[in-house]
Order: structure tokens, then sequence, then C-alpha cells
């Protein structure tokens, strides 16, 4: 059994062993990239994905839109401008196009240019003519975009 006063030795040690944790946490945080994930120069804009999710399903031609709306990113090469991110990363934001959930995940299901082409649509220059749109008509000053 321990005495008070070994109670308060103890709790005193534990502080010190907190502290010099915490103390490690942060010099080993103080060292990461800010941002703290990696985003490997992709270009994020919020605003844009906030207006894509406003706009109507790319694929309501095909008939069976359910869901909400996804910003779904283009992950196919097409080109030399077009560049696939790779290894699983996503697109820069800019390369989005608006489906609902159940053409999104009908689009991760096969292989993403077939889906495209049985929309008859490039979904570069679809994103490309929603991106414009979007910059066009914000006149906001401070837009919520992060390099």
């Amino acid at each position: 059994m321990t005495t008070a006063q070994e109670r308060v030795i103890l709790a005193k040690a534990a502080l010190i062993k907190r502290q010099q944790n915490r103390e490690r946490r942060q010099a080993i945080k103080a060292q990461r990239k800010p941002g703290g994930k990696a985003d490997r120069g992709r270009e994020r804009d919020n605003g844009f994905l906030a207006y894509l999710r406003r706009q109507p399903c790319e694929a309501a031609a095909l008939g069976g839109c359910g869901g909400p709306i996804d910003p779904a990113h283009i992950r196919y090469n097409d080109g030399p401008e077009r560049l696939n991110p790779g290894g699983a990363r996503k697109n820069h934001d800019r390369h989005a196009n608006p489906l609902c959930r159940t053409h999104h995940d009908e689009q991760h299901s096969m292989a993403e240019r077939y889906f495209w082409d049985r929309l008859g649509k490039d979904a570069y220059d679809t994103a490309a003519a929603h991106y414009a749109t979007y910059t066009a008509n914000d006149s906001t000053p401070n837009k919520q975009r992060e390099a």
C-alpha cells in the first residue's frame, strides 16, 4: 500500500511524463509540412465542390438518378494536359463533374472512360465548362480556395 507522500510523488512523476510526451509530439508535428496530410500538389477548391453539389446530374440522360449529387473527380488520362494523379489519389478539384450517388457508384464500378463514352460527353470538357461557369459567376472577393 502506498502512502500519501508516495502518491504525491507518483502524481508529479506522471505529470512530468505527460509534459515530456506532449513536447515530443509537438516537436514531431513541427517537422511536418503545414496542412497535415500531404496533398502532393493537388489543387483544392471547396467552393467549386459546393457549386457542383447544386448542379443536376451529368448522367441524367441515362435515367435512374438517385441520391445526392457528388463531385466525381476524373481519374483517367486523355492527352498531355489531362494527367491522372495516379497512386489512388484524386485529381484536382477543377477536374470534377456533378453525378448523383447512383451514377457516381456506377462510374466507379466500370471503366471510367466507357462510362463517359456512353454519355457521349468528354469528362474533362464538361468539368472545364462547369469550372468556367463557376468562376464567371463567383463575385465574392474571398474564395475558399486552397493551393
